[in-house]
């Protein structure tokens, strides 16, 4: 073989080996490319596990809430406010709890919306009727309790407007309760003689067949309030003027009870009583059903507080829900002004106040402003509407609103204390 040829041969062999250590460095290249991509991927994310509730369901009685992640940590919330797993919740409403995990840069995130409801197929229903903008009192009252079954549903109204600018309409509340289907009350409480509370009253009993009429006796200078008076007593089956506390289930053994209680009685027989004594002379009405409390207080202000407080305490301390005294007056509230304590609120302590009001005079701004600061759930219906509760003899209850739930209550445009 010739020099020449011997060179060429090792140039090609060499050509070659340099290509295929070339190919072998960028192979190596390529798995050390993808060895670093692996090592630098995100782990794969938490795996969020809810126990004791599922998306969309209804449930009738408290559930216990279990949160757990495969790996790394998780906060929650529960309608937004945080939540602990193994809390459990009992009370009635509409629920979303979410749940966000996070393991490094890996996240997940999990929401589940629920209901919880009230269970047994007997259930209080309280329907707080909006009256609008009546000038007169502060809006006045007109309260219809339903004992709801599944053999048929027992009616109770406490006081009956009227309605609209200036009262002019007398016949809303007889309206209503031919809507709901309403031709027969178990008893109708006219708490006490103003006109916001009664002019709706011979509308509604020409209407209707009332079993009881339970008023309060006060004698009034007034031939209005006279001719209702005189109407209903001989329209009603049974007329009760309350001296002692009276005590009547709405149908049978089963059903709520309502209790009336006898009035402040000083101001009852004066013909000229001012607006005020009118007031402190309102029938007080608790309901009962099983373990839920209401107590119903007219237009009651501190001298028929202390003595619902003094004379009846068993009866008026801690209710679930309170009716606000006078549409939310401040001396509904405070034992005097428009701030300082409220005896009242003390002995009473209930979880929710309901408020009706005209949203001009009342509710009054520190009344408003107190039951806030207590974190007692108001509503009122001159920003809410009608409003309804419903409530189980567990105990449980929640309340709806016809317009802006998610609002608070506020004090009228001309409240200014």
């Amino acid at each position: 073989m010739s020099r020449s040829s011997s060179l060429l041969r090792s140039s090609r062999f060499g050509g070659l080996r340099r290509l295929t250590v070339a190919l072998a460095t960028l192979a190596t290249l390529v798995l050390l490319a993808c060895s670093s991509d692996s090592s630098t991927a995100p782990p794969p994310a938490p795996v969020i596990t809810i126990s004791g509730v599922e998306d969309g369901v209804t449930y009738t009685e408290p559930v216990t809430i279990g949160i757990s992640v495969d790996r790394g940590v998780y906060e929650a919330t529960l309608n937004g406010q945080d939540f602990l797993s193994g809390t459990t919740v009992s009370d009635v409403g509409t629920y979303r709890l979410v749940v966000d995990a996070r393991d490094g840069e890996a996240t997940s995130s999990e929401e589940v919306v629920f209901f919880i409801t009230l269970s047994g197929d007997r259930i209080l229903i309280v329907r707080m009727l909006d009256l609008g903008p009546n000038e007169s009192g502060g809006g006045g009252d007109a309260i219809v309790l339903t004992d709801s079954t599944s053999t048929g549903m027992f009616h109770v109204l406490i006081d009956a407007g009227p309605a609209g600018v200036d009262g002019a309409d007398s016949t809303l509340v007889a309206r209503r309760l031919g809507e709901l289907g309403v031709d027969t009350l178990e008893a109708l409480v006219l708490t006490h003689a103003h006109s916001d509370h009664f002019y709706g009253i011979p509308p509604v009993m020409r209407d209707v067949h009332v079993r009881r009429f339970f008023h309060n006796g006060q004698v009034r200078d007034f031939a209005r309030y006279n001719a209702t008076i005189a109407f209903a007593e001989a329209t009603a089956d049974t007329t009760f003027v309350p001296t002692t506390p009276v005590v009547r289930g709405f149908k049978d053994p089963g059903s709520p009870i309502m209790t009336v209680l006898s009035p402040f009685s000083a101001f009852l027989g004066l013909p000229n009583a001012d607006n005020s004594m009118i007031n402190e002379g309102s029938l007080g009405t608790l309901v009962v059903f099983g373990e839920f409390k209401m107590f119903f207080t007219g237009d009651g202000e501190l001298e028929a507080n202390n003595r619902w407080r003094n004379t009846f305490p068993t009866l008026t301390r801690v209710v679930h829900v309170l009716k606000v005294g006078h549409h939310g007056a401040n001396d509904a509230i405070f034992n005097s002004g428009s701030s300082g304590p409220s005896i009242w609120l003390d002995h009473t302590r209930p979880e929710a106040a309901l408020v009706t009001a005209n949203g001009i005079s009342h509710p009054r701004q520190g009344a408003t402003a107190e039951l806030l600061s207590r974190s007692i759930e108001t509503w009122c219906t001159n920003a809410h509407g009608d409003l309804v509760l419903r409530a189980s003899s567990a105990g449980q209850y929640f309340v709806t609103a016809e317009q802006n739930e998610d609002q608070p209550c506020e004090p009228g445009s001309e409240a200014d204390t």
